[in-house]
């Protein structure tokens, strides 16, 4: 694949991720949510009027303490739920603006099957989106990108003098990548950095085996 498709790749599965861990704090809040509205509700009062005597000395009727309520709390929004479904939604919005996107119910799959296939720009194009959503989840969901930092491996760009190379995590380990941790560029067909269809400006990118197996 080119570089666009592994970057295509490596975002659709950190996203995806992402998302996964999106729909289990969205499961906790449920239940929180769902323990939340079994509660008793808080015991309501009037005030207590007291009792008035009139000059023969029966008393009249008062209310004294009212009825304890029941009324049933409102539930309130799961904001994670909310979240996860937008995301679901812009995903399936994006799949269909993919002609040779399958068919079906997952959206992030239908991206994902149709990456390989996809013309490079179009893939780029993807990729962008991609990434937004994924920052927007994970910035919602505090937790950072999927990559561990290696030292002491040169990066396999050969116009590039750095020895420290991050590869990115997300997603099962024969998709994981590489990519330099000072985030060289290719400058095209003459760059070397040995990835078919390199592209100038586009951000240095490989699979695991590849650089792994050489070093």
């Amino acid at each position: 694949m080119t570089p666009h498709h592994l970057h295509a790749t490596a975002t659709a599965w950190s996203l995806q991720t992402a998302l996964e861990h999106l729909a289990q704090l969205a499961d906790d809040e449920a239940a929180h949510i769902a323990a939340e509205t079994l509660e008793a509700p808080a015991l309501l009062h009037s005030p207590a009027w007291g009792r008035r005597h009139t000059l023969g000395g029966h008393g009249d009727p008062t209310p004294g303490l009212a009825a304890v309520t029941t009324a049933p709390r409102a539930p309130r929004r799961n904001r994670w739920a909310d979240m996860h479904t937008r995301s679901l939604r812009k995903l399936g919005w994006l799949a269909d603006q993919l002609p040779t996107a399958p068919a079906g119910p997952n959206p992030w799959w239908r991206i994902y099957d149709t990456i390989p296939r996809l013309q490079p720009g179009t893939a780029a194009a993807i990729t962008r989106h991609l990434a937004d959503e994924d920052t927007c989840v994970r910035t919602a969901v505090g937790c950072g990108p999927q990559r561990e930092l290696l030292d002491d491996i040169a990066c396999p760009n050969p116009r590039c003098a750095q020895r420290r190379i991050h590869i990115q995590t997300a997603g099962p380990p024969e998709v994981w990548t590489v990519v330099c941790a000072a985030e060289c560029r290719c400058v095209g067909l003459a760059c070397g950095c040995g990835m078919p269809g390199a592209v100038e400006g586009v951000a240095h990118i490989w699979p695991r085996a590849a650089v792994l197996h050489a070093a």
